[in-house]
């Protein structure tokens, strides 16, 4: 995965803008993938926000994800659903998701 920025394993809230890229033939597979865990990670400890967009051609999904702390965005890439999108991620992407920590100004 590419990073434009480094988090820093602190308490501070993550602030987190994924750009994700499926090949076309898994487009519908990753999105579908994501949505069914909306709810389930909107539920996590921690969890502030968790929205999927899609661009207006349907070849990019963008996930926007806000965590209250460095342990609870742990904790989400830890769990068993989120490791089968990543592997559902290895033959379906074109590129490794583009991942922008951002800071509050």
């Amino acid at each position: 995965m590419s990073n434009d920025t480094e988090h820093t394993p602190n308490d501070e809230a993550i602030n987190l803008v994924a750009y994700i890229n499926p090949k076309a033939a898994y487009y519908q597979s990753c999105k579908s993938a994501i949505e069914e865990i909306m709810e389930i990670t909107r539920q996590e400890p921690g969890c502030q926000r968790f929205e999927l967009y899609e661009n207006t051609t349907h070849t990019q999904l963008i996930l926007i994800e806000r965590f209250a702390r460095q342990s609870a965005f742990d904790f989400h890439h830890r769990q068993p659903y989120t490791q089968a999108i990543y592997r559902l991620y290895q033959d379906a992407l074109t590129c490794p998701p583009e991942l922008h920590f951002l800071t509050e100004s």
